[in-house]
């Protein structure tokens, strides 16, 4: 038995709440704010101010979880919870800014969790989930299927040599034009380009 003590994780669709909310919040205070306030900036500080807070209490208290996993021949645990790898009919793990596991159980229940780095400390989940991957891969004979996820496939890694492709072919046009780059944009896309190659796990043979 392998364990993993105050391992930090999400489950991807509590996260995905936790962005839409905080959006739907700041917006709503704007709306509030525009019937009692005229000055605006006063207004875009409050909101972001109050926005950033509801954002902060939520994934502290509710989204980001801290638990210790256990790890062993035939099972996880951790919390109050057990997956037995005999009841297991695939996984799924991605690499993207830390990991994520899809595991898809016989009776067709399905279990997400993942812990993204801009959101938690990644390194102990991403751990976890390479010894999950070793250790599924051989139980029973391999009996259990590994799922690619997309970026782990042949398809994955040609989007992103073409994506990577189209911006440096971009960026050259834009150097020999007489349009400015816009650094701001430059930087959005590059650090959207690093996301997409973290993930990437597919390598010519």
């Amino acid at each position: 038995m392998k364990k993993y003590e105050d391992v930090e994780y999400t489950s991807p669709f509590e996260l995905l709440f936790l962005l839409i909310s905080t959006v739907a919040v700041f917006f709503a205070i704007v709306f509030v704010l525009n019937r009692i306030v005229s000055f605006g900036l006063l207004k875009g500080t409050l909101a972001f101010v109050l926005a950033g807070i509801y954002f902060y209490i939520l994934k502290k208290k509710f989204i980001v979880k801290i638990s210790d996993f256990e790890l062993k021949s035939n099972q996880l645990k951790w919390g109050n919870k057990n997956i037995d790898f005999s009841d297991l009919e695939y996984y799924k793990i991605h690499w993207m800014k830390g990991a994520g596991i899809k595991f898809k159980f016989k009776n067709g229940k399905t279990l997400r969790i993942s812990s993204n780095d801009n959101f938690c400390n990644s390194e102990q989940f991403v751990n976890l989930c390479q010894d999950i991957d070793s250790k599924l891969l051989k139980y029973n004979n391999g009996q259990i299927e590994r799922k690619k996820s997309f970026f782990e496939s042949k398809q994955g890694y040609y989007f992103a040599v073409i994506m990577s492709t189209l911006f440096v072919v971009g960026a050259i046009y834009k150097s020999f034009s007489d349009e400015k780059i816009n650094i701001g944009n430059l930087a959005l896309i590059l650090a959207s380009l690093g996301i997409v190659w973290s993930g990437v796990k597919w390598k010519r043979k």
